[in-house]
């Protein structure tokens, strides 16, 4: 027999603990098992199983498990292993291009558009809606970006990471899009476009763990597209447009520190998660459809009196 100690520092709650035992249970060869905070005590036959199935039976639950010690490195160590190391970080790499491209893409489209039509039928086009649609494209850009990078992996996501995932586009979607059409047309535009938009992608981008990540972005989604048109209603005599600037950077910055979260938490070290992205085609396609919709909506849809 064989005694040994798996590391696996995702193991955030009882039911994690539980998943992990009724796992385990169903291995022939293993004599004895205890899970500890963030690892197990494991004794079993050499001749019937090995350490390194034990190991990819518990990843295929979604934890990272390791017979070493996980070592998280730092933001200097990363940073240098994400520029030296450029192959590991390729798709984190094709999402920041893919969002960048979007966005200038976006641009050229609204700006082509304000040249052949809305300058010579909306009077004033330029001072009331150049700022808010060039913060749209910013949000849908770095948005789709960042959902863009989370769907290109399939593998199985740990219930914390999934209820985190959901949040977290559920919020900055809401905050982001609300506060742009919220800034545009008012509160009650803003929060049911806002609602919608962060409802759906914290809904789809939480379901990678189930129930429970769909419910976090569905609830989260609520919550921050009523925020986000709340946040520049709020703020509409009082200098916010020199106030979007300083809010759209903070909220892209959250969307990079997800990605980089998610690496960690789900990429890294997994030899059983698998690549499928869309192609850049297929992505700038969605986003310009995304994109085309609020801004009809913003337009031409209902007005606060504040903002007619």
């Amino acid at each position: 027999m064989i005694k040994t100690k798996i590391y696996i520092p995702d193991i955030e709650c009882e039911s994690c603990s539980k998943l992990i035992e009724r796992k385990i249970s169903h291995i022939d060869g293993i004599e004895h098992h205890k899970i500890n905070v963030d690892s197990m005590d494991i004794t079993y036959d050499e001749n019937m199983i090995k350490a390194e199935d034990l190991v990819t039976a518990i990843e295929d639950l979604g934890f990272r498990a390791s017979i070493r010690p996980f070592e998280r490195k730092s933001f200097s160590e990363r940073w240098r292993d994400f520029r030296t190391n450029s192959h590991k970080y390729e798709l984190i790499y094709k999402a920041l291009k893919y969002g960048f491209a979007t966005f200038i893409i976006l641009i050229l489209l609204q700006a082509i558009a304000f040249i052949g039509i809305w300058n010579n039928t909306i009077p004033n086009f330029f001072n009331h809606y150049a700022w808010w649609l060039l913060y749209l494209d910013l949000s849908v850009a770095s948005i789709g970006a960042t959902i863009w990078y989370m769907s290109s992996y399939k593998g199985t996501v740990t219930c914390m990471t999934g209820m985190m995932i959901g949040m977290t586009v559920g919020m900055q979607s809401g905050m982001m899009i609300g506060a742009v059409v919220g800034g545009s047309n008012g509160f009650f535009t803003g929060a049911i476009v806002g609602m919608t938009v962060a409802v759906i992608a914290g809904t789809i981008t939480g379901a990678v763990c189930g129930i429970m990540g769909a419910v976090q972005g569905m609830m989260s989604g609520v919550m921050a597209g009523t925020m986000g048109a709340m946040i520049t209603v709020m703020m509409f005599t009082d200098k916010v447009l020199l106030f979007m600037p300083y809010y759209m950077i903070i909220n892209v910055l959250i969307l990079l520190g997800l990605i980089y979260i998610f690496y960690e938490e789900v990429v890294e070290g997994k030899k059983n998660i698998k690549k499928k992205s869309l192609d850049l085609f297929t992505f700038i396609s969605a986003c310009i459809i995304i994109t085309a919709i609020i801004t009809i909506i913003m337009i031409y849809g209902p007005k606060s009196p504040l903002f007619a």
